[in-house]
């Protein structure tokens, strides 16, 4: 299969590193994401970390196998936050009262749309390690007051022909539910940990993926130059639905079927929620 090139350009931003794929996450594997994939969240403090390079299949050299890239851009997946991964990144051991709260704490599952797509070697050199940007599927185009018309729709979809978003967008295997948004400007960035296969997977064909991307580059020009005279509520509100600067760790499925979360914007109060219960633990509190 030949690796597609990543979205355009305001989505090709600088990558951070990333966890292993592996299916059970070591310690060495997970110190990569550390909490700085938290602290990467909008009113989160900073902290700065040394990067390995990574590349996208645009600007990968040949020394990269096009295996590296599993999931592609223009691929739709199931995703969730990993919270053995989370724990082990953040240093609790097997047993202990945080890390049992960590993997009790609820989060849901939920659909994106995958836009880029990053590899880098492993600090061991044995693997390629995988990071994806994704934007949100919800059952609703988003609600922010003016960012509604950053959707397009999927199909299939009740009306079928243009809409004012131009026609839905068309997956080589039919989506799975009717009268789905999706959004343009908002997601998250992924790093894989473990990745469920399967034969069915549910993506568009390169003419169709274009035609989003070029959709995705108007709204990002849309909605940068509301940025720029919209009130602190506004932007606040924008900058935790955008994808963060540091990946998160996330478990992802290629079969987007079976039970998911339809408001992203529950996905944005769980992880907000997460780093809280995370916070007070690293400040010495209890949960």
């Amino acid at each position: 299969m030949p690796v597609r090139a990543n979205a355009l350009s305001p989505l090709d931003v600088a990558v951070a590193r990333s966890i292993s794929p592996g299916g059970c996450p070591s310690a060495g594997d997970v110190d990569m994401a550390s909490p700085t994939s938290w602290a990467s969240l909008p009113n989160r403090p900073r902290t700065s970390e040394s990067r390995r390079p990574s590349f996208s299949a645009s600007n990968a050299p040949d020394t990269i196998p096009q295996s590296a890239w599993r999931v592609q851009p223009g691929h739709y997946i199931a995703f969730t936050i990993d919270k053995e991964g989370a724990a082990i990144a953040a240093g609790y051991a097997d047993g202990s009262k945080e890390k049992e709260a960590i993997l009790q704490f609820p989060m849901g599952r939920y659909i994106g749309l995958v836009v880029g797509s990053y590899v880098q070697k492993a600090d061991d050199n044995t693997r390629w390690l995988e990071e994806l940007i994704v934007m949100f599927v919800a059952r609703t185009p988003p609600t922010v007051p003016g960012t509604q018309p950053w959707y397009v729709p999927i199909a299939p979809f009740h009306v079928e022909g243009d809409t004012c978003r131009g026609p839905p967008l068309r997956t080589k295997t039919l989506f799975p539910w009717k009268d789905r948004a999706q959004w343009t400007t908002f997601g998250t960035r992924l790093q894989i940990q473990t990745l469920h296969e399967s034969k069915l997977s549910f993506d568009m064909d390169d003419d169709e993926f274009t035609r989003f991307e070029h959709r995705l580059t108007a709204d990002h020009e849309d909605m940068d130059q509301k940025l720029q005279t919209g009130d602190d509520a506004f932007k606040d509100a924008i900058d935790k639905l955008r994808p963060p600067s540091e990946p998160l760790p996330a478990i992802v499925w290629r079969d987007i079927r079976g039970e998911h979360g339809e408001d992203p914007a529950e996905f944005v109060t769980q992880i907000y929620a997460l780093d809280e219960l995370m916070q007070r633990f690293a400040a010495g509190q209890s949960a």
